[in-house]
Formats: C-alpha cells, sequence, structure tokens
C-alpha cells in the first residue's frame, strides 16, 4: 500500500489516541514487507526495536553507519542484533570519511554553512553521510518507515505528526512514540531491561557522530551536546536546536 491509498489526516486523527503498540501493529499490518524501522540506537530507537521484535523480527531496521559513529554505537547495534534476532541492516555513504576530506580538501562538520552563500559546511556533510544514504536505503523498497521522534523532543519536534509524508523517499514516515516523554522512554527500557547506549552514563543526551557530540552540562538543552563547536562560533545558533537533516519535520528548524 502507498501512502496515497491512505487518508493521512484522518488516519493521524484516529491513531491519536491509539498506544504505540497499537501504532506498530497498524504499520505492520497495514504496509508488511514495504515496513522498516529506522535506528539510531539511542534509546527510543530502543524501544521501537524491542517492541518490532515482538510483533514482525523480520522487518527491516536501517542503521545509517556514517563511518564516524561512536564505538559505543556499533556496540549498542551488536548487542540489540544478538539479543533479539532482530533484521539489523547497515548501509553507508559512497565515500569514506576519508575520501570525503580528500574530495573536499578539508572536514566539512568543523565550518557552518546555515549562511547562503557560505561553502559546504556540517549540514553538507550530514547531507552525505546521513540523509543520502537513508534515501538511497529506503527509497523505492518500503512505502513507511517508522521513526523515534517525540513531541516532548520541542524544537522543530514539538508538533511532530504520528503518520508525516516524506516525499524525499516516496513513503510515509511513522511515530509510534509522538506522545511519550523521556519518562515514558526511561521506564519502558527500565521494565524490558532493554541495552542503553553506554554513553547517556556519561553525560550525553543526544548522541550523533563523535565528531558533533558532546556530554552537556547541568541545565543544557538535551541537544547542546550536538554540534556545540558550530554553535561557539555562532552565538546567534546558541537557542537553536541544530538537526542532521536526516528526518524530514527537522528540516523547517535548518
Amino acid at each position: 500500500m502507498s501512502i496515497c491509498k491512505i487518508d493521512v489526516d484522518q488516519t493521524n486523527r484516529e491513531l491519536e489516541s491509539a498506544t504505540a503498540f497499537e501504532i506498530m501493529q497498524w504499520a505492520v499490518n497495514t504496509y508488511g514487507q514495504r515496513l522498516a524501522l529506522q535506528s539510531s540506537m539511542q534509546k527510543t530507537a530502543g524501544v521501537l526495536m524491542h517492541m518490532i521484535s515482538q510483533i514482525a523480527p523480520e522487518t527491516e531496521i536501517v542503521f545509517i553507519d556514517t563511518d564516524v559513529h561512536f564505538k559505543e554505537t556499533l556496540e549498542t547495534r551488536d548487542q540489540f542484533q544478538r539479543r533479539f534476532n532482530l533484521n539489523i541492516q547497515t548501509y553507508k555513504p559512497l565515500r569514506t570519511f576519508e575520501e570525503q576530506y580528500s574530495d573536499f580538501g578539508r572536514h566539512l562538520y568543523l565550518t557552518d554553512d546555515s549562511v547562503p552563500g557560505n561553502p559546504p559546511g556540517y549540514r553538507q556533510c550530514c547531507i552525505l553521510r546521513k540523509e543520502e544514504p537513508f534515501i538511497r536505503a529506503v527509497k523505492g523498497r518500503f512505502d513507511a518507515v517508522i521513526g523515534g521522534l517525540m513531541r516532548s523532543e520541542g524544537g522543530a519536534r514539538s508538533d511532530v505528526k504520528i503518520l508525516t509524508p516524506d516525499p524525499r523517499i516516496d513513503a510515509l514516515k511513522i511515530y509510534p512514540l509522538a506522545r511519550w516523554s523521556d519518562q515514558d522512554v526511561d521506564c519502558y527500557t527500565a521494565e524490558h531491561d532493554l541495552p542503553v547506549h553506554p554513553l547517556y552514563a556519561r553525560g550525553f543526551t543526544s548522541i550523533g557522530c563523535f565528531t558533533c557530540t558532546t556530554p552537556i552540562a547541568p541545565g543544557e538543552d538535551k541537544r547542546a551536546g550536538r554540534w556545540r563547536h558550530i554553535r561557539e562560533g555562532n552565538p546567534e545558533l546558541q537557542a537553536t536546536p541544530l538537526y542532521c537533516g536526516i528526518n524530514i519535520e527537522d528540516k523547517k528548524n535548518t
């Protein structure tokens, strides 16, 4: 079933009162083998991977290996794979991190390209290492992809819909945890004794590439550790959440 065969607005209204598990079940019943799950190996992804293991364990889990993940991220992926026998498929960018450096003669992640006219910078790096590999992995293969965005994260995600068409992949994004909070995620994780990315215990609250992710200090926003070096050079960005762009919903804040 393609996204054009359902009334997205009506279905959003119907699913708004459903539980996360019920939304996952609806997604499996509706899309079957044309359904995938997108995973970053963070806590929300752990919840979703556990749920899908209970409903349809053969569902493909798409993991984008940027070549600059923390080793703990890859270890968490492998731990989930071993414990739940999941169908995790790892996809990489077309060029290695070293080849990308050679292509541009510098590290893109170090510079800001948010201002029109600036040369390629951290956003272009995210496009090459996250967004484009994700699109290549799912476009034409799946009609819907489950993700872990929550409204409680704020910023561009504060009004995320349970169902969102993503024209980049000609498919629907599905967010079963849209109405959840961090506490909900932690409670589910504890109840099912799920593996947890080790960097959470070291002050990390949003985990991406090791080149662009740091722990946060007490009182900081949970995304303050993402692209901190870009913020330090741009005071006007201090209060603005920054995103990698792999999620279409985050594009309105980039």
